[in-house]
């Protein structure tokens, strides 16, 4: 005769070893156990492996399988693609702590004196802002930077449709909704945050040390001309691979596109900092 055991969830008695009402399990004795609490390890370790490692490396060796498998109805195996932007994101400025970078947080003086887009205008709307509230610059800057590097972590995704609305523009032939390019873009970015919070430290801090060993000046490791080109070559392969992959387009086709966009990256990304710029100086 099956035992019955009262939910200390929701009160209810029920008979078996899981509630009927709430699916509560009944606890036994075994499971105080030091070997139990051990063994609860391992289907863990087991979902990190199946999802999350698994999505983490295809996004990184694979370039555009994680949306083919998507966009084909094969998603069992993998993470959603804004959980792993989400991820990423995490990683990302988790890195930053570690090893500082601009490329997404955006501080007051990178948009004042490093910005060859809308510098004038930044500068007058910082003057208007220090006027109005009769604060110095260093004043501003301070809370400027601590309030911009919290938006930009909800506000990076916004780079999200603006590369999505280029390849819709870019594929349009392809009559595929516009949800499937959001798709594809969620998987570009999430490589992105990976590369330049993840990669890109690493491999820096091993060819720094590389350098140091043999003693060469690591000034070209760090410089920023050279990291950017690098960058956006590596950036023109991996969107060729993923638009092949991705919308199987004409090979010559997916070569100019993958190389226009990785040229334009940067330039891109300044769209998503004026957004941040506008946004911080109003609410800083």
């Amino acid at each position: 005769m099956e035992s019955s055991f009262l939910c200390p969830s929701c009160g209810m008695k029920t008979i078996g070893h899981f509630c009927g009402n709430c699916g509560e399990k009944e606890v036994s004795q075994k499971e105080y156990s030091l070997r139990h609490y051990l063994a609860e390890l391992i289907p863990v370790f087991t979902f990190l492996d199946s999802k999350v490692f698994r999505s983490l490396w295809l996004v990184a060796t694979r370039p555009g399988y994680l949306s083919s498998e998507y966009l084909n109805g094969r998603r069992v195996r993998y993470m959603k693609p804004l959980q792993l932007f989400l991820l990423l994101n995490v990683f990302y400025y988790f890195s930053l702590t570690l090893f500082p970078a601009s490329t997404f947080t955006t501080p007051l003086f990178t948009q004042l004196h490093m910005n060859n887009y809308y510098a004038t205008y930044a500068n007058s709307q910082v003057n208007k802002k220090m006027e109005k509230e009769q604060i110095t610059y260093q004043t501003l800057e301070t809370a400027y930077n601590k309030k911009t590097a919290v938006l930009s972590k909800t506000l990076i995704f916004l780079l999200i449709p603006i590369f999505a609305f280029l390849f819709y523009a870019l594929f349009f032939a392809q009559k595929k909704y516009f949800v499937e390019h959001l798709v594809v873009a969620t998987h570009f970015l999430s490589f992105n945050l990976m590369l330049l919070g993840v990669i890109l430290p690493a491999v820096t801090i091993l060819l720094l040390w590389l350098f140091q060993f043999l003693g060469i000046s690591g000034s070209f490791v760090t410089n920023d001309y050279v990291v950017s080109s690098l960058l956006q070559i590596y950036f023109g392969g991996y969107l060729f691979i993923m638009f092949r992959r991705s919308y199987v387009a004409n090979r010559w086709y997916c070569a100019v596109t993958a190389l226009t966009i990785a040229w334009a990256f940067f330039h891109i990304v300044w769209i998503y900092r004026l957004f941040l710029f506008e946004i911080t100086l109003r609410v800083v």
